[in-house]
């Protein structure tokens, strides 16, 4: 059965709970503009620099924290990850994408359960953030709670029909659950969806796309 599918989700909206100057402002855009092309030119380190220096302007400054947060989850700083996502839910403890984000450093680091938490979390907050379940059920899935990703992934499919990640992933359940059929099912419903992991999964069972 195939490896599953990671997903790392990319806060997009500023949640600043200070009110700046508007000179300060100007500047902190700047500054998220400067990190912004920086990681286009995948300088990872000056755009962690830029972060800093708008939360030095600005300590709570949670979109920066955020985005400092992933950046550095992504080059593998799982700690600092974690205490920036932390961070975040100090400054404003209704931030999803705090708790989503910090879930997911957790589960990387092997704290199953407490990523789980926080996915929860973070679907208490707001039912309707598919990414949160599909990380819920991808961390159930590593506790080998196979029925409760299924049920994860379905409710993210539910929100988002075209989510070829959470199809897949259910897909990926089922067949470690036993359900070849219904893992059969789910790749195909994937395909249909132009999903390129399930098209050769598909081709390499020699299999119908349809």
């Amino acid at each position: 059965m195939k490896n599953l599918v990671r997903s790392l989700v990319t806060a997009c909206i500023a949640i600043m709970l200070a009110s700046p100057s508007a000179s300060a402002a100007a500047k902190s855009k700047a500054l998220y503009s400067s990190a912004a092309a920086k990681l286009h030119s995948n300088d990872t380190q000056g755009a962690i620099a830029d972060y800093t220096k708008a939360i030095e302007q600005n300590p709570r400054d949670t979109y920066a924290y955020l985005r400092r947060g992933i950046i550095k989850g992504t080059i593998g700083d799982t700690l600092g990850a974690m205490t920036d996502f932390t961070k975040v839910i100090e400054i404003d403890p209704k931030n999803v994408q705090g708790y989503s984000n910090r879930g997911i450093q957790k589960e990387q680091n092997g704290a199953i359960k407490s990523a789980i938490e926080d996915y929860t979390k973070a679907i208490d907050l707001n039912p309707k953030y598919s990414i949160a379940y599909i990380n819920r059920g991808n961390a159930k899935t590593k506790a080998l709670d196979f029925n409760g990703a299924i049920a994860d992934y379905t409710k993210a499919i539910d929100l988002n029909p075209k989510s070829t990640l959470a199809i897949n992933n259910r897909a990926t359940a089922k067949g470690l659950l036993g359900d070849k059929e219904g893992a059969i099912a789910d790749y195909k419903k994937s395909a249909q969806l132009n999903d390129p992991d399930a098209k050769a999964w598909l081709t390499d069972k020699g299999l119908p796309l349809k």
